[in-house]
């Protein structure tokens, strides 16, 4: 439905999905072990790299837009590895015990600092003042927190957090993909496409000056990576539940 395909390209498209996420489950399980070759798991472009140093060289710190693309896991590691601290927004798990493994694999192995989306709204403040690095996935279903902002063409329920953030520390926000290697599949690369901060809207407004507007550069930017490569996005996120329920 929203990328407009029929039933055969869809069953491939999920197969992929699927293939996507059993892969980057086991990468995500052997972290530990492979986290020394992560320069060469994963490419990381110099201008990538460049972009994110002009933009923390601003002095207000630095928003990483991202999705559930590919592996991000990997690719975190592999800004951290290249001397950038992040730290990334999450929804905690329910099963406990996951959660512990999940927590223990990404603070020890990758190095990242995690912010729960429940409680973690000062110490996303005190990052950004200090000037560094706070990750946020924006494909997640925001329920009734959010705004009725279009993905795909399709009403969806967006966080608003991305733009707030910007209008109260005018930090730049980087979007970031990450796509697997189609040739050799437990290669990875990280793309930046600018600064979306630094861009205007569909009417000509300044990033941040209207919510719409400013959602809407966000949402097309993701749509922009799934359409190119709907195999790496995972689909099991219940993206539009909140507008169209559970009878998708």
């Amino acid at each position: 439905m929203s990328l407009g395909v029929g039933v055969t390209v869809s069953r491939e498209i999920v197969r992929g999905s699927f293939m996507n996420l059993g892969m980057s489950a086991v990468e995500f399980i052997r972290l530990p072990k492979i986290i020394s070759r992560i320069n060469e798991l994963v490419a990381f472009p110099e201008n990538g790299i460049n972009l994110l140093r002009s933009a923390l060289s601003r002095g207000k710190g630095v928003i990483l837009m991202t999705s559930h693309m590919a592996n991000w896991e990997l690719a975190a590691a592999r800004v951290i590895h290249e001397g950038f601290p992040l730290h990334a927004v999450y929804t905690p798990q329910s099963d406990r015990t996951a959660e512990s493994i999940i927590m223990s694999i990404r603070e020890n192995a990758s190095g990242m600092s995690m912010i729960d989306s429940n409680k973690g709204l000062r110490e996303i403040f005190r990052v950004l003042r200090a000037g560094g690095i706070v990750v946020i996935m924006q494909d997640l279903d925001a329920r009734k927190d959010g705004i009725i902002t279009d993905f795909f063409g399709i009403p969806a329920s967006t966080h608003d957090g991305i733009v707030k953030l910007y209008r109260k520390f005018h930090c730049p926000v980087i979007p970031a993909q990450y796509v697997r290697d189609k040739d050799n599949p437990s290669h990875h690369s990280i793309n930046f496409y600018g600064i979306l901060s630094d861009m205007k809207d569909a009417d000509g407004r300044a990033f941040g000056e209207d919510m719409q507007g400013s959602l809407r550069m966000c949402n097309q930017f993701i749509e922009g990576c799934i359409k190119e490569r709907p195999e790496l996005w995972l689909w099991l996120l219940d993206k539009w539940e909140y507008t169209l329920g559970k009878n998708i």
